[in-house]
């Protein structure tokens, strides 16, 4: 393989202008500040925000190339507050623990489809992860492996939530369906099947005793849950004094709060053998009839919200409450009964309008993404909102608020408490550009301006502007000029954030629909412009300074129109000037690009062969090539000596090429597309040399610094990124086998081509992992350490270490190496690694197994993969007669080595209880002491007043 030094590889670097973009986000407790810090997505990193001070406090990414689609902080320990780690679901079907503290992450890859729902059991050990392929995957973050896969569900899986009280968890599907799963023995045990259309949400409240589910119509359905064994782990008294069920009667609470009564025979759910009793208690009316997109609670207050801005509010009674308002209904019914001499019975049970109180609706600013609720004290509460313009909002309400008819048909915007939008644009990225030292990045969206600084990635100058569709640096750096959306040009000055200049430069067709000044470009000495639109002309401007008020003022930038203009025949969806002022070529809608001489605008070449029309083109530094991209997918190189076309790339950018622009005095170019990603190529031997990938959606702009160190991106996911060139040399033969290993990894993530072991077709609970690069990595370096072990072990005393052994390892014992070996893999990584290994390792290894039972080396690891080994190749080992003597071997030394390490365990756990108990008795002395004091205080200082107040009366 032959070297080549004219690539160099370019790497993602800084990411910035994001506020979020998933559809969650998640109030997090740091250091005891509650309702102070949010974590919310942001393309694939998680981003938490100070919302308080607008700032950003921490970043978390685990280098995973999918985006982030939800995450769920951990539950706080009991006597602290603080979220310590928080669960992180991607795209690609992997999951991260980030520690907070620290930020490392703790992946796991279980899914073959995007992570949709995440959870955390009560004691906060493990993490349930729901995906698109429609399975459950429980993780033990503690011994930070899975535990099982959980298959029953037929499509997304929506909402995964942990019961409290018992080893349950309930998910919902888009399947219609909710299922109750025992994790003890791994299997449904009941499916509520009360629903006509897909479930999106639900809820868990009072206990785990109702539960609220959200559809896609307009009602939010209660159900009553009691489970009917008497294995529970609260007392009865408490069970008894919490499952007061109400009537039976099917009530809806409607958006004035009034219930009625139904009688919808379909919705009653049917009993069967199930320990769980599951009864439909009503409906709550939402404001709006679209699908549910969020149900979310503090055990207070129940937030819910749709596709539209609109959030309904729902407080959950507590017992003294339901309490009370029952005693007031019944004393209404009891002298409504008075008055019509009829007899009423003494006890009446709650209905579900005592259980549930409508609060009034918040109107967001815009669409959400995604909320959370937190509840203060006084009866306050903090919802936090992040919206699809990339903006996070705090709205706040009160328990205590009333609805009337008038404000639910108001659509008035809540007044927020907070609002975080600086960091980022309100609509996607259309147009970018770096200034001339590279020291800078503008961008320009449909409402604002910003300048970045590219070394801290923040903001230094915003202005509001019209919807920019093209965008040029002016030379000088102080300047910068847009084409907008209705056929403007806007000059602004960047140091003092004001708009210079707004000029109608190309005046809208009335039967046009689509209008702009869709291209600008400099000309090659840098004076003056030249610019195309929908008016089917080609402009060419000036730069000069003028001279505002009276003389002794300075002198401003302004531009005027030159006597030049050409017309063409269509639309000009792109302008460009060669770097020689020699040519001017002009795309048009016509599916044609032209070059015309710049001097003379004589029309010299005519590009022909596209099947849609070039939305970008660029020349070389040299003018000897020109690059056009169009929406046919493809790129078409052209000489501009006799405009013959030199290479046709196709499937360039699936969906069609956004943007492309050369790299200064080279002929390789970068290219960016509807597809998500940034390529770069070379036009010489007509190569793709590398594929970066990041954006989430639509490219829809690229800009290429002058030295072409770094390459920045904008597209629809809000985002700008910059791309770094290193010194590290790209090969492109590595490059392509890299790609092709990708591909064949995505295509082995199918149902169809993952391994299924003994026991596993058709059952309800499988293994939790699948293979991936990773484990391939990982079952490569046992065999590895087998074989070296195995070549050590053959050779005898007269072996000489090997070089792993001695230089990476450090020791000389084949027995630890391999040890090492195995404490290296990962151990969400060790089941995968092992059913990938021959049956002729697996022996090998047993006899390794065997070694380190016998030396008590890591009697925990040894046992996990002695289990895991014999389970997995179970029917091959029953048929190998080789297996028989170690395996009778390795029973009674498993057996024995287990229970040395129970009874090592139970000894210390004994000896921390005892140190706990102590350490408790003293904390009560010390608190006693404390209080004790405290009131000795309390008496010394009314003493003084009272001393106080005689000394007053005496003097009177």
């Amino acid at each position: 393989m032959v070297k080549t030094t004219q690539y160099l590889r370019y790497v993602p670097g800084s990411v910035f202008g994001l506020v979020g973009t998933g559809r969650c986000v998640r109030f997090v407790t740091r250091f005891s500040q509650t309702a102070k810090y949010v974590a919310v997505p942001a393309c694939e990193r998680v981003l938490v925000w100070d919302i308080r001070r607008a700032t950003k406090v921490l970043t978390l990414d685990a280098e995973v190339c999918g985006s982030v689609t939800v995450l769920e902080p951990r539950p706080s320990t009991p006597g602290s507050l603080d979220n310590t780690h928080i669960a992180v679901g991607y795209s690609d079907g992997s999951l991260a623990v980030f520690d907070l503290t620290l930020g490392q992450p703790l992946k796991f890859t279980g899914h073959r489809g995007a992570v949709s729902t995440l959870s955390w059991d009560p004691q906060g050990m493990r993490v349930a992860s729901g995906s698109s392929d429609g399975e459950i995957v429980i993780w033990d973050v503690v011994s930070e492996r899975g535990m099982v896969r959980l298959k029953g569900h037929k499509g997304k899986i929506t909402r995964i939530r942990f019961l409290q009280n018992r080893n349950v968890i309930v998910s919902s599907c888009i399947d219609s369906f909710i299922k109750f799963w025992d994790i003890d023995v791994n299997h449904c045990f009941r499916t509520l099947t009360g629903h006509r259309a897909e479930v999106w949400d639900f809820v868990l409240l009072r206990n785990d005793t109702r539960l609220i589910s959200g559809s896609s119509d307009a009602e939010l359905r209660v159900w009553s849950l009691r489970f009917t064994d008497a294995d529970i782990k609260t007392t009865k008294e408490t069970i008894e004094e919490k499952s007061d069920e109400p009537s039976n009667k099917i009530l809806h609470i409607d958006t004035q709060g009034m219930q009625s009564s139904t009688a919808d025979q379909e919705d009653k759910v049917e009993d069967d053998a199930s320990i769980l009793e599951i009864v439909r208690l009503g409906s709550v009316l939402r404001s709006r009839g679209d699908r549910v997109c969020g149900l979310h609670t503090n055990d207070r207050v129940v937030v819910c919200h749709g596709k539209s801005p609109v959030m309904d509010l729902f407080v959950i009674l507590t017992d003294e409450e339901v309490e009370t308002k029952v005693a007031k209904r019944l004393k209404k019914t009891r002298k409504r009964a008075r008055e019509a001499t009829t007899v009423v019975e003494g006890h009446e049970a709650p209905q579900l309008a005592d259980e549930i109180r409508k609060l009034p609706a918040l109107r967001a600013a815009n669409k959400l993404l995604g909320l959370d609720v937190f509840s203060e004290k006084m009866g306050n509460m903090k919802i936090v909102a992040l919206h699809v313009d990339n903006s996070l909002v705090v709205y706040g309400s009160s328990l205590q608020a009333k609805e009337n008819k008038a404000q639910i048909h108001c659509k008035e915007t809540s007044k927020a408490l907070s609002i975080l939008d600086r960091p980022g644009h309100r609509t996607e990225v259309r147009a970018i550009a770096f200034t001339s030292l590279s020291d800078q990045v503008i961008t320009a969206s449909a409402d604002s301006l910003k300048v970045w600084h590219r070394n801290d990635t923040q903001a230094i100058t915003t202005v509001p502007c019209d919807y920019a569709v093209s965008l040029i640096v002016v030379p000088g750096d102080r300047h910068a000029l847009i084409g907008t959306r209705s056929g403007c040009l806007q000059l602004f000055d960047l140091g003092a954030a004001t708009l210079l200049e707004n000029i109608m430069a190309h005046e809208p067709d009335e039967m046009a629909t689509d209008t702009g000044v869709w291209s600008i470009t400099l000309t090659h000495d840098g004076r003056g412009f030249i610019t195309g639109g929908s008016d089917k002309m080609v402009k060419f401007w000036k730069f000069e300074l003028v001279r505002e008020g009276n003389e002794s003022s300075g002198k401003r930038l302004s531009f005027i129109q030159d006597s030049r203009a050409l017309k063409v025949a269509d639309q000009v969806t792109c302008v460009r000037c060669s770097s020689n002022g020699k040519f001017v070529a002009v795309a048009t809608l016509d599916l044609k690009e032209t070059l015309y001489f710049s001097d003379t605008l004589k029309l010299c070449h005519e590009l022909y062969g596209k099947s849609l029309p070039t939305t970008c083109m660029d020349f070389s530094t040299d003018a000897t090539i020109i690059v056009t991209g169009s929406k046919d997918t493809s790129l078409r190189i052209y000489g501009t000596d006799f405009g013959d076309q030199r290479r046709l790339m196709k499937n360039a950018h699936q969906g069609g090429v956004t943007g492309l622009q050369f790299i200064s005095k080279t002929h390789m170019f970068f290219s960016c597309g509807q597809d998500g990603t940034v390529k770069q190529w070379d036009a010489d031997n007509f190569q793709k040399i590398i594929t970066l990938q990041g954006h989430t959606g639509i490219v829809r702009c690229l800009a290429v610094c002058p030295k072409g160190a770094w390459v920045v991106s904008g597209g629809q996911d809000y985002s700008v990124r910059l791309w770094e060139r290193t010194k590290e040399l790209l090969i492109l033969e590595e490059e392509r086998e890299e790609e092709r290993r990708k591909e064949e990894e995505e295509g082995a993530t199918n149902a169809a081509q993952r391994p299924v072991l003994s026991g596993e077709e058709g059952a309800q609970a499988v293994r939790p992992t699948i293979t991936s690069h990773h484990t391939e990595k990982a079952a490569d370096m046992i065999l590895e350490a087998l074989m070296i072990y195995h070549e050590q072990i053959e050779a005898g005393s007269a072996a000489v270490p090997h070089q792993l052994m001695t230089y990476v390892y450090h020791t000389s014992d084949p027995l630890k190496f391999v040890l090492e070996v195995l404490r290296k893999v990962k151990s969400s990584e060790l089941e995968e690694a092992i059913i990938s290994l021959p049956l002729d390792r697996i022996l090998e290894l047993l006899v390794v197994i065997k070694g380190l039972l016998e030396h008590d080396w890591d009697v925990e690891l040894a046992s996990r993969i002695l289990v895991l080994a014999a389970r997995i190749n179970l029917p091959q080992l029953l048929s190998s007669a080789m297996a028989a003597p170690i395996i009778h071997t390795l029973a009674h030394l498993l057996t024995q080595k287990t229970l040395q390490l129970q009874n090592l365990v139970g000894f210390n756990l004994a000896g921390l209880r005892y140190m706990k108990n102590r350490l408790e008795l003293r904390t009560e002395t010390q608190l006693f002491a404390e209080a004790l004091q405290k009131v000795k205080d309390a008496r010394r200082k009314k003493k003084k007043k009272d001393q106080a107040v005689r000394r007053v009366l005496m003097s009177i």
